[in-house]
């Protein structure tokens, strides 16, 4: 039986094949050139990848998942829109490097996936998820005992939060994903390839998870909570002025399955 989000999440995967075409990431020469499309804090968190088995969920073009193989690990991906696993393939054989490119639903991860040393989602994939519970329980299933689930995400308080002037901020979605706002959009905060497919007839609907939310649902499910950081970023708050790097934009968590 399908489950109640079923229909979104099938939305959202026609969507996001349409806008897969917009959406082509790093080139192969910036990943040759050393211009990692991972973070600083990232790069700590993860450690040494040599060896390590990981899974690249919601993974697009995968550049993150290449830039990891490149490193020595050895990377699944998992995307739900055909165009975004044949242009990473496109790049990895291109720099030499082995990635597994799955297509998939990251709610329904297949019996013959993993086990994993390590997760990974990056900014702009967790607000596809529909329900915490039961993505948690699947990407549970496929870690190993000790694997590591790193989420590096936009904040919930970004997405929640319009600029309407300088140190003033405007009350867009609601944090606690309760109800729907009315009202008007910031469209900087919108995916690449949304205004270029304004005309789809699937409506992409995404989540606001806030933290508290998400770490309640990963001790639910056996996790134990290794990192959390949260980080400004002035520019993602475009016209705020000098209070632009007051308040949190993106954060990175790491659980670890117990």
């Amino acid at each position: 039986m399908d489950k109640p989000y079923a229909e979104t999440v099938r939305r959202n995967a026609r969507r996001w094949e349409a806008m897969a075409h917009h959406r082509l990431g790093m080139t192969v020469e910036d990943h040759r050139t050393g211009d990692s499309p991972l973070w600083t804090e990232e790069v700590a968190l993860l450690g040494e990848l040599r060896g390590q088995r990981v899974l690249h969920l919601a993974c697009a073009v995968c550049d993150e998942g290449i830039a990891m193989a490149m490193a020595g690990a050895v990377v699944t991906g998992l995307d739900a829109a055909p165009t975004h696993l044949q242009t990473g393939r496109e790049k990895a054989a291109a720099l030499g490097v082995e990635v597994d490119l799955r297509l998939g639903d990251m709610m329904a991860l297949p019996d013959d996936l993993g086990p994993f040393d390590l997760a990974y989602i990056s900014s702009g994939g967790l607000c596809w998820v529909p329900d915490l519970d039961d993505w948690l329980e699947g990407v549970s299933r496929v870690l190993k005992p000790g694997g590591r689930l790193l989420i590096t995400e936009h904040h919930p308080l970004w997405k929640s939060l319009g600029v309407a002037g300088e140190r003033a901020l405007v009350v867009q979605e609601d944090y606690f994903g309760q109800r729907e706002l009315a009202g008007p959009r910031d469209p900087g905060k919108s995916a690449i390839g949304v205004a270029q497919t304004a005309e789809s007839p699937d409506e992409l609907h995404s989540f606001v998870w806030g933290i508290g939310a998400i770490v309640s649902a990963l001790l639910r499910h056996g996790f134990r909570i290794a990192a959390l950081q949260e980080f400004p970023d002035a520019a993602m708050y475009g016209g705020l002025g000098d209070a632009a790097d007051c308040i949190p934009a993106v954060y990175i968590l790491v659980g670890e399955r117990v």
